[in-house]
């Protein structure tokens, strides 16, 4: 199984320079990124999935989530979005099109959040823009 032999660790700088094309190539928010927010998911010392935990005043935000093409349906976003959630103490926000999957998460739709959630969200409908609905989701388990 591919999933025993992804390692999560945070971004190198090689691997900075790669995830900042595949944001532009995948169109994920590329704004003020940093290196240190960036997890990536290795698979035998090849990057194949990265995502991002921006620190926000009153919560973290989950974004820039992605895997690479040939990749995908085998796990590596759902291994790094778990990562990511044991490591924050947080509320856990993420501005989504597929609501579905991150239900199946833990996280739950919902129409109150702060207010870089809110920027987040106009950013998408206003930048972003797909034919699916934008929705923010919370992650439940956090404790507050």
């Amino acid at each position: 199984m591919i999933l025993n032999h992804i390692r999560i660790q945070k971004a190198t700088e090689g691997e900075f320079s790669l995830i900042k094309q595949l944001i532009n190539r995948y169109e994920l928010d590329n704004r003020d990124l940093n290196m240190s927010q960036f997890l990536v998911a290795n698979y035998y010392n090849e990057l194949v999935g990265f995502g991002r935990v921006k620190k926000h005043k009153e919560c973290d935000e989950l974004c820039s989530l992605g895997v690479l093409e040939d990749m995908r349906c085998q796990g590596i976003a759902k291994l790094l979005v778990k990562f990511t959630i044991e490591k924050t103490i947080r509320p856990m926000y993420v501005v989504c099109i597929i609501p579905d999957y991150f239900k199946k998460l833990g996280f739950v739709i919902v129409h109150q959040f702060p207010k870089e959630i809110e920027d987040k969200l106009n950013y998408c409908t206003s930048e972003l823009i797909v034919p699916e609905k934008y929705v923010v989701m919370k992650y439940r388990g956090i404790k507050l």
